[in-house]
């Protein structure tokens, strides 16, 4: 148990450690325990290395420092479809360089006989091609949103006035268009005829 002079020396003490004050600081210190979902269990698979893909998830992190659920999403989605762009490559050459082994000794062109056979029984790269360009399309939308937020976030917190949390910018509504079309104008009101002119 504390003694009563402990209490009152804890008491004064936490009047020095109340922790950031400043808009700066105290986005940073919410940054202090960020984990995103990602694990390299999750999404790595045999030949791929589960430290690479820590320090990739760490540089992605380190670069855009995001902020709140929505931030850190986007963030996972631009992690994951960056690393299933760079497994495709992969997969693609490892699938022609096995393709090449297995042909005859001596075989003439034999990136052009893959080619051949493999239009003929399966499509197997054209699929791969499918997923190569999937992959950065997922990481554009994912970064220009992430970017936006962001922008839409740092702008806000300027603005606030110190000490007060800014409220979070509302986000464009996607089903309705960004500039509706305005209502026609009112026809102005006709001008007022006086009657003893028309006799």
């Amino acid at each position: 148990m504390a003694t009563p002079a402990q209490i009152t020396a804890n008491r004064a003490n936490a009047h020095f450690s109340t922790g950031p004050r400043s808009v700066e600081g105290k986005a940073a210190s919410s940054r202090n325990s960020l984990k995103l979902g990602l694990t390299a269990q999750s999404l790595i698979i045999p030949g791929e290395d589960p430290a690479e893909f820590d320090q990739f998830i760490a540089g992605h992190e380190q670069k855009f420092q995001p902020v709140g659920p929505v931030e850190e999403e986007l963030l996972e989605v631009l992690i994951r479809s960056a690393w299933m762009k760079r497994r495709y490559a992969r997969i693609e050459a490892d699938y022609l360089s096995a393709r090449i082994a297995a042909l005859p000794e001596g075989t003439e062109y034999p990136l052009g006989a893959v080619m051949i056979q493999d239009a003929a029984a399966g499509n197997t790269l054209q699929k791969i091609f499918r997923r190569q360009q999937a992959a950065p399309r997922d990481w554009y939308k994912a970064i220009e949103t992430l970017s936006r937020i962001q922008a839409n976030r740092r702008n806000a917190e300027a603005q606030a006035p110190a000490g007060i949390g800014a409220p979070a910018p509302p986000l464009p509504n996607r089903v309705r268009s960004e500039n509706p079309p305005r209502p026609p104008a009112c026809p102005a009101a006709p001008p007022e005829i006086n009657l003893a002119l028309r006799l």
